[in-house]
């Protein structure tokens, strides 16, 4: 579980250091995978909760929402260029202060030793990039990839509880997964994936 938890942080990071909205959104699909191998190597879900919980992880998270996206991505022909966060070293040092801070909180919190303290750590440190990404971030894109981003290391939270919700809860909650990325995909279809008209991109002459 180790591996995949320390696999799981790689995804978070790495996309920030890049300009591709395609590695931004394969690194969600990455996330959703990582976190379905982890409710895996449990064993099998012996419950219905179970069941929907791994069809969330595997169907929505892993395949649909980047999927989705990426249609629609297509569509707008962006820029290849699209920068999660800005592309500079202050933008980056915030990014690894995030990470530090996400170690540093999980040393603080009572919970058991190894595996859960780092589960505690990569999940708030896919909060925090989060939150940087949408106090960075005003175009369209940018801003659904730090919403979902969020909701993600909320579902990493969830997977570290020692009881899993009854079968009407985790239904509701992918449910609510799956009309949160539709209608995130209509507002990225009717605004663009550019910066609004009143932020110019960088660089622009002001």
């Amino acid at each position: 579980m180790t591996y995949l938890l320390i696999a799981l942080l790689v995804v978070l990071v790495l996309p920030l250091l890049t300009s591709s909205w395609r590695i931004s959104l394969v690194g969600l699909g990455l996330q959703g995978l990582l976190m379905t191998a982890m409710v895996s190597h449990r064993g099998w879900p012996a419950t219905g909760a179970g069941a929907v919980l791994l069809v969330d992880l595997l169907v929505l998270r892993t395949w649909f929402v980047p999927r989705h996206l990426v249609a629609i991505m297509r569509r707008e022909a962006p820029s290849a260029r699209t920068d999660v966060i800005p592309a500079n070293l202050l933008s980056w040092a915030m990014a690894g202060a995030a990470v530090l801070l996400a170690f540093r909180f999980a040393g603080l919190v009572r919970s058991a030793e190894g595996v859960a303290s780092l589960r505690v750590a990569v999940a708030t440190a896919g909060l925090l990039l989060g939150l940087l990404i949408l106090a960075t971030q005003a175009s369209t894109f940018g801003q659904i990839v730090g919403l979902l981003r969020i909701e993600y290391a909320i579902a990493l939270f969830e997977l570290g509880a020692g009881h899993e919700p009854s079968l009407p809860v985790q239904a509701g909650l992918s449910v609510i997964l799956l009309l949160s990325v539709l209608t995130l995909g209509s507002f990225l279809r009717r605004m663009g994936a550019a910066e609004p008209p009143d932020r110019p991109p960088a660089g622009s002459a002001s």
